[in-house]
């Protein structure tokens, strides 16, 4: 892991040389799981500009989700009694992403783009939570600890580009991400985690050029 977090800063640092284009954002994110409901992010990415209406774009990003959540759900032993617990996460997600975007609107002073987006991301888990007695279940405090890697996600950006804001070479832009993540492997037993996770991701960030477009 952290080889490839080590190989990725190392190419950014190359392309902040050689490139087009690098950026650094902050983002909100929501999802269809209660361990990462609300998501703050912040990353670092660089475009290349293969066309004038093209380019490709490589991006990394750190995701923390703090919000507490409440969880109930049926043991597996039983099938009648109910885990109901309070969970305090510290969960955070890591995600290397690419896209291929598509210049739709190029305005001296503004763009849109579209295109597809693919990722790799890791998960790490870590919770404490309270857990009231039901059943057959025990009460008492509990925590977990563990980590989710390479898991695959797909989805697509929408972003509008400001250009030229305090000089020529720096840029704002507003992006949107929608996606899907796996996350829990098929049949696995035991375990109440989604094998899927929707996400909707909203970026804010600023741009320099390196070279001009």
């Amino acid at each position: 892991m952290k080889k490839i977090v080590l190989s990725i800063v190392f190419l950014f640092s190359i392309y902040a040389t050689f490139g087009q284009e690098i950026e650094i954002n902050g983002a909100y994110a929501s999802s269809s799981s209660k361990k990462f409901l609300n998501n703050f992010e912040c990353g670092i990415g660089y475009n290349q500009y293969i066309k004038s209406k093209s380019r490709i774009g490589i991006s990394l990003l750190l995701y923390f989700s703090t919000t507490q959540y409440d969880d109930i759900y049926n043991s597996t032993v039983d099938g009648t009694s109910q885990y109901i617990e309070q969970i305090d996460p510290n969960n955070k997600r890591l995600a290397v992403h690419v896209n291929y975007a598509f210049n739709l609107i190029n305005n001296p002073k503004s763009s849109l783009f579209l295109g597809p987006e693919i990722g790799l991301n890791y998960f790490w888990i870590i919770e404490q939570y309270d857990r009231i007695p039901n059943g057959n279940i025990t009460g008492g405090h509990f925590s977990s600890d563990y980590s989710k890697n390479n898991k695959i996600s797909i989805g697509f950006l929408f972003e509008y580009e400001l250009k030229e804001v305090i000089n020529k070479n720096i840029s704002t832009y507003l992006s949107i991400h929608p996606e899907i993540t796996g996350f829990e492997k098929f049949g696995t037993k035991g375990s109440h985690n989604p094998m899927f996770i929707g996400w909707l991701n909203f970026n804010l960030g600023i741009r320099y050029y390196f070279l001009k477009k």
